[in-house]
């Protein structure tokens, strides 16, 4: 049986959609932010310094959350597979196979716009090289090594090296669904009729990830040899107010604030679609293109002048510590086990159902509605009380999500 029958008959109800994207991408947040571990390493540059695994406790969370299915029933379709050789061992794996599978049934629909075919099908090749990344790096760095050790490791890779021509991991793995796309095997993806090239087209894949962690590998054996070792430096941590408090409650809360000023300079790190159509789903209440266009006009006036800045970084500032405060009140800590999307699910209720209990909310909420009123009034552009309270809850929503999956 080729690879195509089998799967088209293992999932012949499912619609390769919108709707289907939307699970991947929650996925893919859940999926890079679902320990502490994951998210400190898809949110910087460092590698070899954390502990991962991926596990069949990950594979039945992919299965369950896109299609509602178990690992035997995907396992016993790909035993059905005959015309992939079964000492392939990449080209074989299950879960390899169904990214590439659900990239064809996403890029081969010609009920979506070519846009988002491609969108959708780069969303799925993400996860695939964010398993690929921890499964190799588990592989390379079977024992984690120090961070002063894994940020000499940074500090000494070329230009050559993706990783240090993009802000973090995440990105890397971004990156590598992109160029793929822009790739021969493209084709490959979007026939899906000859077996003989599908190996070819996932090791392609897969060994991209795989080589950067060898020679990655083999810059760290020189440098150890070399003992060439950069120290760990200690931070202060301040809020917008100058106030070093949440440095003694949060851990690594520094790395989150730091990120802020990131936001204001560059329009592809502060608008960022799939952040945007997560809260989107969550609120229910705006179009992703209302979000987008309202983040836009908040960069636009942050540039205006240095008042402009200060207020817009000022308010993000005192999301950030709102929603870390509100979290641990509620024992729920981003230095521990919690996902992102945990997190998020935590905040609806403080953003949206909080009473006249919480001060510090509503001071949060009446400074977010006064900012969207100003940056509205700038661009000369009208909107509604109704509008502006949802407004003002989405960017919310989306500073805490950014800042955590950036």
């Amino acid at each position: 049986m080729k690879v195509k029958e089998a799967f088209d008959e293992l999932l012949k109800g499912v619609k390769f959609d919108a709707g289907l994207y939307r699970k991947v991408l929650h996925n893919n947040i859940e999926f890079i932010t679902r320990t502490h571990e994951h998210t400190q390493l898809f949110a910087g540059r460092q590698i070899g310094c954390y502990f991962l695994k991926y596990t069949m406790f990950d594979k039945n969370i992919f299965y369950n959350n896109l299609f509602d299915l178990e690992y035997d029933d995907v396992v016993d379709t790909v035993d059905q597979i005959t015309s992939i050789n079964p000492n392939f061992e990449i080209a074989r794996d299950d879960i390899n196979l169904i990214c590439f599978y659900i990239a064809h049934r996403f890029l081969s629909n010609e009920e979506l716009k070519e846009e988002n075919r491609l969108e959708y099908a780069r969303e799925v090749l993400n996860y695939f090289s964010y398993r690929t990344l921890v499964l190799r790096t588990a592989r390379y760095f079977q024992y984690p090594i120090s961070t002063e050790k894994a940020i000499s490791l940074t500090e000494r890779l070329s230009k050559k090296y993706v990783i240090k021509n993009v802000r973090n991991w995440n990105e890397y793995c971004q990156y590598r669904s992109t160029e793929y796309l822009k790739s021969k095997f493209l084709d490959v993806l979007l026939k899906f009729n000859d077996d003989t090239l599908l190996p070819n087209a996932i090791n392609d894949l897969y060994n991209r990830t795989n080589d950067t962690l060898k020679n990655i590998y083999s810059e760290f054996d020189v440098m150890m040899s070399t003992d060439n070792i950069i120290k760990s430096k200690s931070s202060v941590i301040t809020d917008s107010e100058g106030s070093d408090v949440i440095a003694d409650r949060v851990e690594n809360i520094d790395k989150y604030i730091t990120r802020i000023d990131n936001l204001l300079v560059d329009k592809s790190y502060l608008v960022r679609k799939d952040c945007i159509q997560v809260v989107v789903d969550i609120l229910d209440s705006l179009s992703q293109k209302q979000v987008e266009e309202y983040l836009e006009m908040l960069l636009a006036y942050s540039i205006r002048d240095r008042s402009s800045h200060d207020k817009v970084k000022s308010h993000f500032n005192n999301i950030l510590i709102n929603a870390v405060d509100y979290l641990q009140k509620n024992n729920v800590y981003l230095g521990k086990n919690v996902s992102v999307l945990e997190v998020m699910n935590k905040l609806v209720g403080n953003v949206l159902y909080a009473r006249g209990t919480d001060v510090d909310v509503h001071k949060v909420k009446e400074e977010g509605e006064e900012l969207a009123k100003l940056v509205y009034k700038t661009q000369k552009r009208n909107i509604s009380d109704r509008n502006l309270k949802n407004i003002r809850n989405a960017l919310y929503l989306y500073i805490v999500l950014v800042i955590l999956v950036a």
